[in-house]
């Protein structure tokens, strides 16, 4: 028999000694996979993995609101917020609107996105960069209200009960919101938290028009 035949049948007598014990084979596949996660996850502790972007800023409270909205009417299910790395992705959506080092979505752009709302369908548009499309607050609130009547077939429902003078903003449940944030590294200050109270009375509608108005604004030229 050769050496590398008595190497195989060393290593099947180890194999089924092995499969043949439960508790011992759990125990050497729980130690492969902590390996494993171990290598990988180790990195993420000991490099920076996320260039920052200096003009990128958190959301002030009435855009936070409209982010809480837009997530609690399942916006994100049917538009992405990630433009990739391919020209013809570029041009489709905004073209020349951004410098080439902020064309394509960056990491440090999702730096205070808490969760971050990437997407994965587009039934809708990427929204990304909204703000590089210059629509007015006026149009963002018309489309809202009746998407059929401001672009001609679309799909979207209508969001008009969003403008309903007591649907309103929840104060206290924002700036409960934003102290949480600022536990997990967002930079709000106190006079962010407490500029939260002049949203008393603004409707949910108004303030998913100004978190709308935010994305890719800071990237603007």
């Amino acid at each position: 028999m050769s050496h590398h035949d008595e190497n195989i049948k060393w290593y099947e007598k180890l194999s089924h000694v092995i499969e043949g014990k439960g508790f011992t084979f759990t125990v050497f596949a729980f130690i492969a996979v902590a390996i494993g996660s171990l290598i990988e996850i180790v990195p993420f502790f000991t490099s920076d993995v996320v260039d920052e972007i200096e003009l990128v800023k958190p959301h002030n409270a009435k855009e936070l609101a409209g982010r809480d909205v837009y997530q609690a009417e399942g916006c994100f299910y049917c538009h992405t917020q990630m433009i990739r790395p391919f020209k013809w992705e570029t041009d489709r959506f905004y073209g020349s609107a951004y410098s080439d080092e902020y064309q394509y979505s960056k990491a440090g752009e999702y730096v205070f996105d808490h969760p971050f709302l990437f997407g994965s369908k587009r039934t809708g548009p990427d929204l990304a960069h909204e703000a590089a499309a210059n629509k007015s607050d006026q149009w963002q609130k018309d489309h809202l209200i009746n998407p059929k009547k401001v672009v001609q077939g679309s799909v979207m429902p209508a969001y008009p009960h969003l403008f309903n003078e007591k649907n309103t903003v929840d104060v206290n449940q924002l700036k409960a919101n934003m102290k949480g944030l600022r536990m997990v590294g967002v930079p709000y200050s106190d006079a962010d938290i407490a500029a939260a109270d002049e949203l008393a009375g603004v409707t949910k509608g108004d303030a998913l028009v100004a978190y709308l108005q935010k994305l890719g604004r800071d990237l603007k030229k």
